[in-house]
């Protein structure tokens, strides 16, 4: 019952961090159909953040998580302002002003310097590509495809992922959050404090999300939005505001799962974005347009997968054999896949999801 219990808990605290992450791709899928990959590299972003108001500059760890949630949110609202509304001018600009910062840093600037640079750089850069776009620039309409927004964000996490890189270095790097290695015991079942703060760090964003969701009057305007976006639109709701609001919660909710996926004994690398995919059964369990599902989704994929990571490396006494090793290393990750695809044959549109009604 122990070894039951302890991957249980562990599994909580895995699941919050996929609820977390679900629930950034969640709430801009239902504003905007786009599934945003770049949800990737927020997470690197606060990660990163965390750790360089924290321990680079010495603030408050705590403080640190804000400074973080609000950095990542700006980004991601400006993402979404290149996306949906295909600044190209400003786009280029902020690209090539961030590539040039991270290039002066890299061969030894200091980072006054390369914010220098980088603005200089950004603000040129965005003249010339004012006069490309006016001699030469499309003239349809302002929102890029969904096909082409989707390859956007793809393309965001890798030169996200390169900056970051860039900025602070391939090597692991820790965070040095207050928990760190402490420990709490619940009878025999081990309760690492860094599991903890995890799982009340997710337990604070989705609850803030849900009161703003439920209880205000842009969480209505997100709602009406996502179940018909022209009667929106006739009822005086600003798709802008809409959209922007929910890729500024998506980027909240990125940092804190960066946050979390970066504390206690784990460390920091530019590869950290990985546990985005181990996520993606989650939200396909769950459903793409349900965020308690999202939440439902992170915890059953959180525990099963910690379940099934546990009982292959020691079975229990009652199973046919002990030794389960030929599954292979990491097998607990191919796992829920497997789970994902039985369930998509019975419930293509996830546990949680609404069914699409298509008239002909």
């Amino acid at each position: 019952m122990t070894q039951f219990l302890q991957a249980c808990f562990d599994g909580l605290a895995l699941g919050s961090q996929y609820a977390l992450i679900v629930m950034g791709f969640v709430v801009i899928y239902r504003a905007t159909g786009i599934i945003n990959f770049a949800q990737g590299g927020a997470l690197i972003l606060g990660a990163y953040m965390t750790y360089n108001v924290s321990n680079t500059w010495g603030w408050n760890f705590y403080l640190a998580i804000v400074v973080s949630a609000v950095v990542v949110a700006i980004f991601s609202i400006l993402l979404q302002r290149a996306m949906l509304q295909r600044i190209f001018r400003e786009t280029i600009g902020v690209i090539g002003g961030l590539l040039l910062w991270a290039a002066s840093v890299y061969n030894g600037a200091s980072h006054a310097v390369g914010v220098v640079v980088g603005v200089v750089a950004g603000l040129v850069i965005w003249q010339l590509a004012a006069r490309i776009e006016a001699r030469v620039g499309a003239r349809g309409p302002s929102e890029l495809p969904l096909f082409g927004a989707i390859m956007v964000t793809i393309g965001v996490l890798f030169v996200v992922r390169q900056i970051v890189a860039t900025i602070w270095g391939f090597g692991e790097l820790n965070v040095e959050d207050p928990w760190e290695l402490d420990t709490t015991m619940v009878g025999d079942v081990i309760l690492q404090n860094a599991k903890i703060a995890t799982i009340v760090l997710a337990a604070l964003g989705l609850g803030l999300f849900f009161i703003i969701d439920r209880y205000t009057r842009i969480g209505i305007a997100m709602r009406a939005t996502h179940f018909d976006h022209e009667a929106a639109i006739a009822q005086g709701i600003s798709t802008k505001l809409v959209f922007a609001t929910a890729f500024g919660l998506a980027g909240v909710v990125a940092a804190l799962a960066g946050t979390s996926a970066a504390s206690g004994a784990n460390l920091i690398t530019p590869q950290i974005d990985t546990i985005v995919f181990l996520a993606f059964p989650a939200m396909i369990l769950g459903g793409f347009d349900s965020p308690g599902g999202a939440v439902a989704g992170g915890m059953l994929v959180g525990i099963f997968q910690n379940l099934v990571k546990t009982y292959v490396a020691q079975p229990p006494g009652w199973f046919p054999t002990d030794d389960l090793t030929w599954l292979g290393a990491g097998f607990e990750r191919v796992a829920i896949f497997v789970v994902m695809i039985l369930v998509l044959l019975v419930r293509p549109y996830g546990l949680f999801g609404t069914e699409e009604v298509r008239r002909v």
